[in-house]
């Protein structure tokens, strides 16, 4: 009974170990040469549109769909998100986007997270808030300081296009939210824009020569 009793502890105290990012941030123990761990950090990459993946041909007359999407991002070990890219210096403003990430084990990783938008602004009409994108974003580690993957881009319509007011909910909430999944997308309030793939490399600590 008792030795029953201490395999569940350890197995318990294992489990903990594998599978929150945080405490294994504080452990030089790893269960595999490439794991979701090293995801953790900064990183510096640059995005695509994925051929026939996007609503229109990047860079054709009319298409928001930018050809390149060169990025900065941040996996902290607390599970959170942070990251821009280069779209928020072409056309309207967006904000630095916040999220969520998790492993997929043993070295893959799923985050989702979303930013604010605006319209660019042009000689008759000032820039408006629009909503924002929500983006679903899948990773592999191919080793410590490198990582390749993909983003599936949605933009949330939840304003009005005049004056860049929220359209609320019965709780006084944006809709259509981009908290609610994916499935539930559809025009004209949300818009799937299409699939970018990546390379990143991780920012790393130099000295000062």
């Amino acid at each position: 009974m008792l030795t029953n009793r201490i395999r569940s502890y350890v197995l318990a105290g294992m489990s903990l170990v594998l599978f929150c990012p945080s405490t294994f941030a504080q452990s030089s123990w790893r269960p595999f040469p490439v794991s979701y761990f090293d995801a953790i950090g900064s990183w510096f990459g640059r995005a695509v549109a994925k051929p026939g993946e996007t609503i229109c041909p990047p860079g054709a007359d009319g298409c928001p769909v930018p050809k390149e999407i060169v990025m900065v991002f941040t996996f902290n070990a607390d599970g959170t998100f942070i990251g821009i890219d280069s779209n928020i210096f072409a056309g309207g403003n967006h904000s630095t986007a916040h999220g969520q990430w998790k492993p997929t084990w043993p070295a893959t990783i799923n985050a989702t997270f979303t930013l604010l938008q605006s319209s660019p602004s042009t000689p008759t009409a000032p820039s408006v808030f629009i909503g924002g994108f929500k983006n679903l974003f899948q990773a592999s580690m191919v080793d410590h300081d490198t990582m390749e993957g993909q983003i599936d881009a949605y933009l949330y319509s939840y304003t009005d296009p005049k004056t860049g007011a929220a359209i609320v909910d019965s709780e006084g909430l944006p809709t259509p939210s981009p908290l609610t999944p994916v499935s539930q997308c559809s025009p004209p309030g949300c818009i799937h824009l299409g699939i970018f793939t990546f390379k990143a490399r991780r920012v790393a600590v130099e000295q000062i020569p």
